[in-house]
């Protein structure tokens, strides 16, 4: 084997994982001990020119750290957390996504990765219709890097929906949010922009050429994030209520709200802009914590749901 081959090889191995064993090496690849280190340190001057990690030696040991092996534990813990809290994936998907994270890792760090994570993985639990997404995602980024249509089967949750239906969309951004990825496309069957999720496709059948849309058109993210709480529905409304249970709460859920004042007993008066249709949902679930002062129609449709849902427990 050529020196270069053998290097690119060496460097493949670290890449995915692999403690190299020096001794093994030179009887694997019938070198000497001068010719194995010098390929070491071509391999370990390459990774720092491109700040690629660096090659950790320990008792004739090789193998990659991509940064600092605390930083790379820390990183690698925090994304298999959220992983594992997303129930996105399915098992096998679930189980080859936190072996990929780890990989990189020293066998003691993996050990340590494996032992943090012993508890989140047995009490992993997908969701109900889990089924493999790791392919779909790819495809669905290819055509929105690519500016590509599909034609392709989605199964709709709306109550009383048909059978699976053939739809034409142009994919635009790809997203993640409360336990689903969403894919926002431009529909011919909606006539604009309208969020899919990803696991309700049930087949990609075509990719089309599709066109070159104005950015300022498009659909924004930002602003769903925003304005924006389960439902990206309803007309986009400014609305004003007291909040009496902790600030950061609504804060967090809607970016843009803005404390007007704090009240002598504590609460707050908060001005939002809002999606009205999802924002609904998470108004009612702050139960007493919450009073909306307008828009008088939002008020209305509060005193309507509530009184509503009152009267099912009734006699």
């Amino acid at each position: 084997m050529q020196s270069n081959q053998r290097i690119a090889e060496l460097l493949t191995r670290l890449m995915t994982g692999e403690v190299l064993q020096q001794d093994l090496l030179e009887q694997h690849y019938a070198i000497s001990h001068r010719t194995c280190q010098r390929d070491l340190a071509y391999i370990r001057r390459a990774l720092t020119d491109y700040a690629a990690g660096s090659l950790v030696e320990k008792k004739g040991a090789y193998y990659l750290s991509r940064q600092s092996e605390a930083d790379d534990l820390d990183m690698v813990l925090t994304t298999s957390n959220i992983l594992l809290g997303s129930r996105a994936l399915d098992q096998p998907e679930l189980t080859a996504t936190l072996k990929y994270l780890s990989n990189g890792l020293s066998p003691a760090m993996q050990a340590i990765v494996h032992q943090q994570l012993t508890v989140p993985r047995g009490s992993y639990t997908p969701l109900s219709n889990a089924h493999p997404l790791l392919h779909q995602l790819r495809e669905v980024a290819t055509c929105i890097s690519h500016s590509q249509k599909m034609v392709f089967v989605y199964r709709s949750s709306e109550p009383g929906a048909a059978q699976p239906q053939v739809h034409h969309a142009q994919p635009v951004a790809l997203f993640f949010e409360t336990y689903y990825f969403y894919v926002a496309m431009l529909s011919e069957e909606h006539g604009g922009y309208w969020l899919y999720r990803l696991d309700r496709i049930e087949g990609i059948l075509e990719k089309r050429p599709g066109e070159k849309l104005d950015y300022a058109s498009r659909f924004s993210l930002q602003e769903h994030r925003h304005y924006t709480y389960l439902l990206d529905s309803g007309s986009l409304t400014q609305i004003r209520f007291i909040y009496r249970n902790n600030i950061h709460t609504v804060l967090d859920h809607f970016p843009d709200s803005r404390i007007i004042k704090q009240n002598p007993d504590g609460s707050y008066l908060v001005e939002a802009y809002v999606k009205i249709d999802g924002a609904v949902l998470w108004l009612l679930s702050q139960g007493t914590g919450l009073k909306v002062l307008s828009p008088v129609s939002l008020v209305n449709r509060m005193r309507e749901t509530l009184t509503a849902a009152r009267e099912q427990y009734e006699d």
